[in-house]
């Protein structure tokens, strides 16, 4: 791993990013009398890599659109340890405990360089009540992001190295491939091993030989940043993984087309509704 993701992730000031005002389209009456009564929107950001968006420890008052970077949401550990609690993908919401408790109870980061929306948490009051379907896709974000710590945490206590690793490649497919990033049954992911191993706690010598066991299993092939499932069936069933967590039951759709979903928001439905209301505030 780099040495700055080695070191915790330095508080770097963005860039903020220079945007068109939004057409007529996009503009309704109900938004423009709600930012009129707040000022200024949704601030569009620019981060480097390993850069600390949040910081433990700190209190924030924006929660954050991420436009395509990725991100890790980590706590550090009296002793220097790192622990990696979930991979923040391109099309998620996050940032909201750091703005509901006095300090924040983890920081996030970037992996990758990223374009981020910075929306101000007071523009959320009464948002049930004033934006119903955004608050929707808010609140589907939030439940998600609970079930994914869940079933890490189950990961953590109760999987194997071989489980873990596998069930940590078949999530993020399963998450990138319902915001339609994916190539039929490959994907990339701007991972090191070392990051793997922050996530899953093992070590990165660990996570080296679990991937060459998937490779010679011939469940996973690897090509650089490129993973491919071979065996989507076999690979879930060694790692017990069910993908209803995500928003999704039954077996995987076929690529282009869209998967099933628990309720009326999930991947890129969540997105552009709330992408289309950060374009309204920027």
């Amino acid at each position: 791993m780099d040495q700055p993701m080695r070191r915790r992730a330095r508080a770097v000031r963005p860039t903020e990013d220079s945007c068109a005002p939004p057409g007529a389209a996009h503009e309704n009456a109900v938004a423009d009398k709600w930012l009129s009564s707040r000022g200024r929107g949704a601030r569009r950001l620019r981060f480097t890599k390993a850069t600390d968006v949040v910081i433990s420890g700190n209190h924030s008052d924006s929660i954050y659109f991420n436009h395509d970077g990725w991100l890790a949401r980590y706590k550090i550990l009296h002793k220097g340890s790192r622990q990696i609690l979930d991979f923040i993908l391109p099309g998620q919401v996050f940032g909201l405990p750091a703005c509901l408790f006095p300090h924040a109870p983890y920081s996030i980061m970037t992996i990758t360089e990223a374009n981020i929306s910075a929306i101000r948490f007071n523009m959320m009051d009464n948002v049930f009540d004033r934006d119903p379907a955004l608050a929707n896709a808010l609140f589907w974000s939030v439940v998600q992001e609970a079930a994914i710590l869940g079933e890490h945490l189950t990961g953590a206590g109760r999987r194997s190295a071989y489980e873990r690793v596998s069930h940590l490649l078949l999530e993020l497919f399963v998450r990138l491939n319902t915001s339609h990033r994916t190539g039929d049954m490959t994907f990339s992911i701007p991972l090191t091993q070392e990051l793997i191993a922050d996530a899953l706690g093992l070590t990165a010598v660990h996570v080296n030989r679990t991937l060459r066991a998937l490779r010679e299993d011939k469940l996973i092939a690897v090509d650089g940043r490129s993973i491919t499932i071979i065996d989507f069936e076999a690979l879930s069933l060694l790692s017990d993984f069910e993908k209803s967590y995500l928003g999704q039951f039954g077996r995987l759709e076929p690529h282009g087309t869209k998967p099933a979903t628990l309720g009326k928001f999930a991947g890129r439905e969540i997105e552009t509704e709330i992408e289309t209301k950060i374009e309204t505030w920027t």
